[in-house]
């Protein structure tokens, strides 16, 4: 019994956001500056009343880091619970509407299933009718996919770059994604803490030549945790940042969607042809760029050659 009592302080204890307190960030010159893409898999959630993922959208819109954040969601285009339902396609319409980007994630009316699982001719013809879907609810172009588990191979990056799809993974990932009865995670900022750290001697090794260096970060729109955290978790990422070494801007999250586009593109895994860039693909970043936000996009750079 008393082993319970003892969990209830170390459960509050592990949710303060300010533990311990960041340094400052440096200052300009003394390390690379970083920027933030935040990536959402596993959507769009169909609770209610209190539903996740446009809860995530609200934090991201109004926050007291960085309002009017945009970032990527991976969507479930034909989960029977979320994006195969009414309510989950008019919440990704509503994504979009927001500035918010949307790209693949499991695309079977099945559910969340391994694309190495399926066969060659069923991922083909899902893929094309999820892309054919978002870009109806949308009328932006799909161009990036991250598939489920993590899990590819040659032939399925085969067949995504065959759909013009990008695959981009994550650098940090929250961890939120497994729900054994709960859905907190308590080691939350240490593993944030680790990972970034890694990732900053990496980019001295690198010798990583853009700054600010490009960081994508993996959540789980659905989990309802991750929802009523979204503004603490980014309070989380800048001050680990800045413990890890980083230089903190002003802004660092991504908020303007040829921003976010570049990023997704330039972090993306190479497909098996190494076409890093085809011109097919840089005309539909720049139209969808200019559809959502009324100007052309900025220039895209080429995706760097070296990959942390």
């Amino acid at each position: 019994m008393s082993c319970v009592f003892l969990l209830a302080p170390l459960l509050l204890l592990a949710s303060c956001r300010s533990l311990p307190p960041a340094p400052p960030p440096a200052a300009a010159g003394e390390a690379p500056s970083i920027r933030f893409l935040l990536t959402f898999d596993d959507g769009p959630s169909i609770r209610q009343p209190y539903n996740p993922t446009l809860a995530i959208a609200a934090q991201l819109a109004s926050n007291d880091v960085q309002p009017g954040i945009k970032g990527l969601f991976f969507v479930q285009t034909g989960h029977p619970r979320g994006g195969g339902t009414p309510a989950g396609r008019a919440i990704m319409r509503q994504l979009s509407e927001q500035g918010q980007v949307l790209g693949l994630h499991s695309v079977s009316p099945r559910g969340h299933i391994d694309h190495t699982q399926v066969t060659a001719s069923a991922l083909v013809r899902e893929l094309r009718e999820a892309k054919d879907l978002l870009h109806g609810l949308t009328g932006a172009p799909v161009l990036f996919v991250r598939p489920p588990f993590g899990a590819y191979n040659p032939a399925t990056e085969a067949i995504y770059a065959d759909a013009d799809l990008h695959m981009l993974m994550s650098d940090v990932r929250a961890r939120d994604g497994v729900i054994y009865g709960y859905n907190a995670s308590l080691s939350r900022r240490i593993h944030i803490r680790h990972t970034l750290s890694a990732l900053r001697k990496q980019v001295d090794t690198a010798r990583y030549a853009d700054e600010p260096v490009p960081v994508v970060v993996a959540f789980h729109d659905v989990n309802p945790y991750t929802a009523r955290h979204m503004t603490e978790y980014l309070h989380i990422l800048i001050e680990e940042a800045a413990r890890a070494g980083f230089a903190v801007p002003a802004r660092p999250f991504t908020d303007t969607l040829p921003e976010v586009m570049d990023i997704a593109i330039s972090r993306s895994i190479p497909n098996p042809r190494n076409v890093v860039l085809a011109p097919r693909i840089t005309a539909a970043l720049r139209a969808g760029a200019a559809l959502h936000a009324g100007t052309a996009a900025a220039p895209l750079k080429p995706a760097p050659a070296t990959v942390f």
